[in-house]
């Protein structure tokens, strides 16, 4: 079934593709980089598949829809992350990352695995903005206030 050239069938295999690599990378932390790149091998299994079956048209604007909803998503994870640490000494990354439109299936599911990271709801890695603000306090680059024995 397709809609606006988007074919539904193939956007919920994308889809469900999506939602298990960003489960795997959220439920083991200790092979987060394995997951995004086997997500990414089956996304592009995926494509492959897509391109052979579908018309091209529908095959591109399908992996096009996906690949906009990963920028936006790796976008807002930015801003928010612009936001959050401000004044930290964080290094502003770009917004807008043209690599995106073929590393969107390892983009989305890092991003929201840093942004559950940096809120605290799962173990940070060494990615993490948590991480990496923890380990300079740790090592004394980061002056933290004394605390008020009164």
């Amino acid at each position: 079934m397709t809609f606006y050239s988007v074919n539904l069938m193939w956007a919920i295999v994308l889809f469900g593709v999506l939602l298990w690599t960003t489960a795997c990378v959220l439920l083991n932390a200790a092979l987060r980089r394995g997951m995004c790149i086997m997500g990414l091998v089956l996304s592009y299994g995926v494509l492959i598949w897509m391109l052979v079956e579908l018309p091209l048209r529908e095959a591109l604007v399908t992996w096009g829809i996906f690949a906009t909803f990963g920028g936006a998503l790796t976008m807002v994870y930015e801003l928010w992350a612009r936001r959050k640490y401000a004044g930290s000494g964080r290094k502003s990354r770009r917004l807008v990352r043209l690599e995106g439109l073929v590393l969107w299936p390892a983009m989305v599911p890092d991003s929201v695995g840093l942004m559950m990271n940096d809120l605290g709801i799962i173990p940070a890695d060494e990615r993490s903005e948590t991480h990496q603000e923890d380990w300079r306090r740790i090592t004394a680059e980061i002056r933290t206030p004394p605390v008020d024995a009164t």
